[in-house]
């Protein structure tokens, strides 16, 4: 089964290549694709840490902005109060106004008037425009309530100026009333720069570490997963390019589980492949009913004697063997009781052969013995001895017994033929001269 299994999957393979080649070459190879997954993870991790830090930067910056703006508002409205109650004019408050706009020329800082304090006072130049125009100004004196505005280069934060009972003294308006508005604009670029001095070193900081965490990984990945799955490869590849399958995958201890069952399951099949390869060598070179050689590796091992023997090895000898009424054994008691006469015949020979000597089944009947190191004269004795040990047996079918009998016939190198198939037409002459001498004396 599995035989037949490897044999369609090469020949699968073969037609695979032969006919779509770029599916068994073409796609990355898992180095590749590793490489580039690590690449790609590098490129999103620093492209999602850069986001994030530039989003946690200006968020900083508009926090920060928002409180500045909102501490100096709540200072100037504290200088403001002061002043008003020591009764200074209005050209001493905008005198302290201007003197914290040269202590923070960055930001700007301006004080509106509003309705109660325009009718008492007077308006000053540009803010009646500024508190029907200026939308967070006109929402501040509308509600009472303070303003923040932020864009992309500045936060604005506008405080209301809401009467007490304590202003009654020097102001008409009534407590609760809005007397003004203090608008304080900060702009971001004076705050990004010590922020950035913070949050670069961190966002460095933090793509080094997923670099190197990631670096960790791949290189994990590269030793632990990647390199055995190389060498499994490495392996299949070699043994389907040199067909050898009597070399096992080495599992290394520090494989994952996963690769090391495939591993091991892999080893296994190639154990079972092994078994039937051999198995499939040995029913192709045996005769599967009296387990002798077959007559292709007989006529192959003959060739081989013929070559050595002409290269100066030691003389052979072929001994063909026909067994007599063959016929009638299977034509009374069936192909049953001819089977067991075949299987005595070989086991009978392999009792008298040496070590070095080859005996096959080359016919229905008929056997042949590749005497090595033998002379004619051994190879006549060793016919002889084989014709007795052939016909001593007795088999019993039913109530008949039968006792093999043969011809044999003797062919020696170099007497008879410096070919192989010279020497085996020289036993089988002398065979059928054997067979026709004992058809005449029966």
């Amino acid at each position: 089964m599995v035989g037949e299994v490897r044999l369609r999957y090469n020949l699968r393979m073969r037609f695979l290549k032969r006919n779509n080649p770029a599916r068994i070459t073409g796609g990355a190879s898992i180095s590749m694709l590793l490489a580039m997954v690590f690449v790609v993870g590098v490129a999103i991790a620093g492209l999602a840490i850069y986001t994030a830090f530039v989003a946690y930067r200006a968020g900083v910056v508009r926090e920060m902005a928002h409180a500045d703006a909102k501490r100096i508002s709540e200072m100037v409205f504290e200088h403001l109060y002061s002043v008003m109650r020591k009764g200074w004019t209005g050209k001493e408050i905008d005198d302290i106004t201007h003197r914290i706009h040269l202590r923070l020329p960055d930001h700007q800082v301006i004080v509106v008037r509003g309705e109660p304090v325009v009718k008492q006072y007077g308006d000053r130049e540009g803010h009646a425009l500024l508190r029907t125009q200026d939308l967070a100004i006109a929402e501040t004196l509308k509600s009472g309530e303070a303003q923040f505005r932020a864009d992309n280069t500045s936060v604005r934060y506008v405080f209301p100026v809401t009467v007490d009972s304590e202003c009654v003294a020097c102001h008409t308006a009534k407590p609760g009333e809005i007397n003004g508005v203090i608008s304080v604009s900060v702009p971001l670029a004076a705050l990004q720069a010590p922020i950035e001095g913070i949050v670069h070193p961190m966002m460095k900081l933090a793509l080094v570490l997923i670099f190197a965490l990631l670096l960790a990984v791949y290189i994990v990945l590269r030793v632990r997963v990647m390199r055995p799955m190389i060498d499994l490869t490495d392996h299949v590849t070699t043994i389907s390019q040199a067909t050898d399958y009597t070399r096992d995958l080495v599992v290394e201890p520090a494989w994952p589980r996963e690769l090391e069952t495939l591993a091991n399951n892999f080893n296994e099949l190639m154990g079972q492949v092994r078994s039937t390869t051999d198995a499939l060598r040995e029913s192709s070179l045996h005769d599967p009913l009296t387990g002798l050689f077959n007559r292709r590796h007989f006529d192959v091992a003959l060739e081989q004697a013929a070559v050595d023997a002409s290269n100066g090895a030691t003389p052979f000898a072929v001994i063909l063997i026909d067994l007599d009424r063959f016929k009638p054994i299977n034509d009374l008691f069936g192909h049953a009781a001819g089977d067991a006469v075949l299987i005595s015949v070989a086991k009978s020979m392999q009792g008298e052969l040496r070590e070095t000597d080859l005996a096959a089944r080359i016919g229905g009947d008929e056997f042949a013995v590749l005497a090595l190191s033998t002379t004619a004269k051994e190879a006549q004795e060793l016919a002889q001895r084989l014709r007795t040990a052939i016909g001593q047996p007795e088999l019993r079918f039913g109530h008949a017994s039968v006792k093999p009998a043969c011809s044999v016939g003797v062919g020696s190198f170099p007497a008879d033929g410096l070919l192989g198939v010279d020497v085996l037409h020289a036993a089988d002459l002398a065979m059928y001269a054997d067979k026709a001498t004992r058809s005449a004396n029966r």
